[in-house]
C-alpha cells in the first residue's frame, strides 16, 4: 500500500502580531486600501476590481496591487512592511 501524507490546512499564526487598528464598526472613509496578489491566475484582476469598488462605495483611496514572490510561499517580510506603510486595509485571497 502506498504511503499517504495528510497536512493540516490550519497554518501557523504569529502570536506576537498585534491586533488591527481598524475598528469594524467605524466607517472606512479616508482609509487606504491595497491588494496583495498571491500570484494565482486572475487573482489580481478580481481583487483589484473588488478593491476599486470598495474604495468607491466607502469613500476610500485605492493605492494599488503588490505581488508576493510565489503563490506557494508566505509573503516576504519586506513586502508586509511596505503594505503596512501604504495601506490601512489589505485585500488578499488564497485557493483556486
Amino acid at each position: 500500500m502506498a504511503k499517504v501524507s495528510i497536512y493540516s490546512p490550519v497554518g501557523l499564526a504569529d502570536e506576537t502580531a498585534g491586533a488591527t487598528s481598524i475598528n469594524p464598526t467605524q466607517p472606512l472613509a479616508g482609509r487606504r486600501i491595497a491588494v496583495l496578489d498571491n500570484g494565482k491566475s486572475g487573482a489580481d484582476i478580481l481583487l483589484g476590481r473588488m478593491a476599486e469598488q470598495l474604495a468607491t462605495r466607502a469613500r476610500c483611496e485605492y493605492v494599488g496591487i503588490r505581488r508576493k514572490g510565489s503563490a506557494a510561499t508566505p509573503c516576504e517580510p519586506n513586502l508586509l512592511e511596505t503594505l503596512a506603510g501604504e495601506a490601512d486595509l489589505v485585500l488578499t485571497g488564497t485557493a483556486d
